[in-house]
């Protein structure tokens, strides 16, 4: 039987668009909670919500998610004879995304310095391999933080929430990684300096 793992690194574009849909983010969320059927799900999706949903659609977005493999059947009921009831879980307990499209924050962030700190082009060039090679230094620490303190970042979101959860890993990974790389923050800002 599959069991569910504490981190899924998701790269396909396809698959990380989808969950820019609120019905699919929502979902996931509420499957934080642990294993549940369709009706658990649907139940708990409509609870204080305004945008109510119906059981068919819970059906059909439960599906994509299996197909997407952000989901699994974890076990099967039989109920009343024949008619069987699926339980879901989610496939991890932290799903990270790879997006290619990151090449979009690392030119928007490398523009925004030289709009600021009017860096030439050279300098632009150089920032952005710093910044490229920061976020993918990040990306592959994420993974590991997760694998060794994902019990830990459960019981802070229990107490803290989510969003707050998820804000403090992040702030705690990014000064870790700078702490860990202080020649990425000495680069930076000897470009930014040469213009103050």
């Amino acid at each position: 039987m599959r069991k569910q793992e504490m981190v899924k690194v998701v790269k396909d574009p396809k698959v990380i668009n989808s969950l820019s849909n609120p019905n699919f983010h929502r979902i996931l969320n509420i499957m934080r909670q642990g294993e549940l059927n369709v009706k658990e799900i649907h139940k708990l999706f409509n609870k204080e919500y305004e945008d109510k949903k119906t059981l068919t659609s819970i059906y059909r977005y439960m599906d994509a998610l299996l197909e997407q493999d952000l989901v699994f059947v974890s076990r099967e009921e039989l109920k009343r004879g024949h008619l069987v009831e699926r339980y879901y879980s989610r496939t991890a307990r932290f799903f990270l995304f790879e997006d290619i499209s990151d090449e979009n924050l690392i030119n928007a962030t490398s523009d925004l310095f030289q709009r600021i700190h009017h860096i030439d082009d050279e300098e632009a060039r150089e920032l952005r391999r710093l910044i490229q090679e920061s976020e993918e230094s990040m990306s592959k620490q994420a993974q590991a933080f997760y694998e060794a303190n994902g019990d830990e970042v459960l019981d802070l979101e229990k107490v803290f929430g989510f969003e707050a959860a998820r804000a403090a890993t992040k702030t705690l990974m990014q000064f870790t990684f700078f702490s860990k790389n202080p020649e990425i923050i000495e680069k930076i800002g000897k470009i930014v300096k040469k213009k103050l």
